[in-house]
C-alpha cells in the first residue's frame, strides 16, 4: 500500500491536537472553518506580531500594493471584479481609502508647511488686488461714476495690479501691454489705459518710484481686508488638512451622481458605491503624487490644478466605460453630468467649511480681547 504524504495537521507539527487554538472546533485546513483563524502553535516570533497586527488593521493588507497598482493602471477593473464577488484578491475599498488617507495626513503632518502654502495664497489675495477688485466692483455698479469715466479722456499709466481686473471690468480698464507675468495667479505688472478720472479722484495714486498703484484709502478699511485673508487662511487650513476625509464622506454623493445618470441600467446602488470608493481613492493617490511634488519642486499652482483635472477627468471617463459597457460616446457625456451633480454638492461641503472658517476666526477674534 502506498504511503499517503503526511500534512502539517497530520503529523502535528503545528498543532498536536488538530483542534483550533481559540474555539476548539476539529480542524480541516489552514483556517478554522468556525472562527476563521489561522492555524498556528503557541510560537509566534515577534515579525508574526507585527504583520499580524498591520494585517487585522486599516494601515496595511498584503494586497496593498497590488490593489493599488491595478487601480491605477486599469480604471475600473477592481470595481467590476469587487462587484461580481471577488473580495479576496483585493483590499476592500473603505480599507484601501483609508490607508490612502493615513499616507497624506503623515505627509502633510510630517512635511507640509503651512507657511508655504498660505504665502502662495496671500499672492493670490494680496492687500492691493483686494482692495482694487472692491473699488472697482464698486465702481461698476454705480452709475453715475460710470458716466464720468465715458466722459473721461484716457490716459496710459504704469499701472501694478491684478491683470484678471482687466478680465472683470474691460470697460473701465483695459490692458495695454504686460511688462512682468507671474505665471499662474494673474498677479501681473502691466501697462493699464484708466479714465483720468481715476487719477484726479486718487482712485489710483503715483507710488515713491513713479508707478501707479491702486488707492488701498479707498473702499474698505485695513482691518476688513485682515479679517478676510484671515478667513481665507483658515478656510485653506482646513481644506488642506480634511480634503481626504471629506472626500471620502462624498462618496454617498458620487454614487448618487452615478445612480442618476444611470438610472435606465438599473444598476444596484452598491455598484455605484464602490466605483465611487474607488474613483475616490485614485483622487487621493493622485493628491499624494501631486502634493509630494509639490513640496519637493514647488512648482506653479495652475500646473498643479491642470495636471490634477486631466487625469482625473481621463480616469473617470475611462473608469465608467469599463464599469457600465456603455459606449465612449455615452460614457464621456454622462461622465460629465455625473461630475456636475458631484461638484453641486461638493460645493455646497465648501460652503458649510467657509461657515466653519468664519467661526474659527470670530472665535480667535473674541479670545485677543
Amino acid at each position: 500500500m502506498k504511503e499517503q504524504p503526511t500534512t502539517d495537521l497530520q503529523n502535528n507539527e503545528l498543532d498536536p491536537t488538530n483542534q483550533c487554538l481559540n474555539c476548539g472546533t476539529q480542524l480541516n485546513g489552514e483556517y478554522c472553518h468556525n472562527c476563521g483563524q489561522h492555524v498556528t502553535n503557541h510560537a509566534m516570533t515577534v515579525k508574526q506580531l507585527i504583520f499580524g497586527y498591520l494585517d487585522n488593521t486599516y494601515l496595511w493588507d498584503t494586497q496593498q500594493f497590488k490593489t493599488i497598482w491595478k487601480l491605477i493602471s486599469r480604471p475600473g477593473v477592481l470595481t467590476c471584479e469587487y462587484v461580481a464577488g471577488k473580495f479576496v484578491s483585493q483590499v476592500q475599498p473603505l480599507k484601501l481609502n483609508m490607508f490612502l488617507l493615513i499616507v497624506f495626513l503623515t505627509l502633510f503632518v510630517f512635511f507640509g508647511s503651512d507657511q508655504a502654502i498660505n504665502t502662495t495664497m496671500q499672492g493670490l489675495t494680496n492687500d492691493e488686488a483686494m482692495f482694487a477688485k472692491i473699488q472697482l466692483d464698486d465702481i461698476s455698479e454705480d452709475e453715475t461714476y460710470l458716466e464720468k469715466i465715458k466722459t473721461s479722456p484716457r490716459d496710459t499709466v504704469n499701472l501694478i495690479a491684478p491683470i484678471i481686473l482687466t478680465k472683470d471690468h474691460p470697460s473701465i480698464i483695459q490692458s495695454h501691454q504686460i511688462i512682468y507675468s507671474s505665471e499662474g495667479n494673474d498677479i501681473d505688472q502691466w501697462i493699464a489705459i484708466v479714465p483720468r478720472v481715476f487719477i484726479e479722484e486718487e482712485i489710483i495714486k503715483p507710488d515713491e518710484n513713479g508707478n501707479y498703484r491702486f488707492n488701498t484709502e479707498v473702499g474698505m478699511a485695513a482691518e476688513d481686508i485682515a479679517l478676510i485673508r484671515s478667513i481665507w487662511e483658515q478656510l485653506t487650513s482646513l481644506i488642506m488638512q480634511y480634503l481626504p476625509i471629506i472626500l471620502l464622506f462624498t462618496a454617498p454623493f458620487l454614487a448618487f451622481s452615478l445612480y442618476v445618470v444611470q438610472y435606465k441600467s438599473k444598476r444596484n446602488f452598491f455598484t455605484h458605491f464602490v466605483f465611487s470608493m474607488h474613483y475616490i481613492a485614485f483622487i487621493e493617490l493622485m493628491m499624494i503624487v501631486i502634493y509630494v511634488f509639490y513640496l519637493i519642486l514647488d512648482p506653479s499652482l495652475a500646473l498643479l490644478n491642470m495636471i490634477f483635472t486631466t487625469f482625473s477627468c481621463i480616469y473617470f471617463a475611462r473608469s465608467f466605460h469599463t464599469v457600465y459597457e456603455t459606449s465612449w460616446f455615452r460614457s464621456i457625456t454622462k461622465a460629465i453630468l455625473a461630475n456636475v451633480i458631484y461638484y453641486s454638492i461638493c460645493f455646497l461641503t465648501l460652503i458649510v467649511l467657509l461657515f466653519i472658517a468664519c467661526i474659527i476666526v470670530a472665535a480667535q477674534s473674541e479670545s485677543l480681547f
